[in-house]
């Protein structure tokens, strides 16, 4: 499948394949699989593909080193309850998507 970048929906099926690869690197635990995200990821960068999502999925925790692709974890003094992400990653996101914060590694 061919998708061009300057056709309306390349973002939305960037985001799409991204988000398929992760889960399945979920389902079968693929370390290989999440390292995989971030290859895709600076792809899509050096495509121009803005590679940060709002929910913060798609960058490494700094609260419990999940990978880009993966879900957090709890951990001591930083309870998830029912989110899928810690809201520092969250607010990382959001700083890196404003252009107030760099992009953190993996994918600077």
């Amino acid at each position: 499948m061919r998708i061009e970048l300057d056709q309306p929906d390349a973002r939305e099926l960037f985001w799409e394949g991204l988000r398929d690869v992760a889960y399945a690197a979920a389902r079968h635990q693929d370390q290989a699989l999440f390292q995989a995200i971030v290859k895709i990821g600076r792809a899509g960068m050096a495509q121009g593909i803005e590679v940060v999502s709002s929910n913060g999925l798609f960058l490494q925790c700094p609260i419990c080193a999940a990978l880009p692709g993966q879900h957090c974890i709890n951990v001591p003094s930083h309870p998830l309850g029912d989110r899928a992400c810690h809201p520092e990653r969250v607010e990382l996101a959001a700083k890196a998507l404003s252009g107030e914060a760099p992009l953190p590694p993996p994918l600077r």
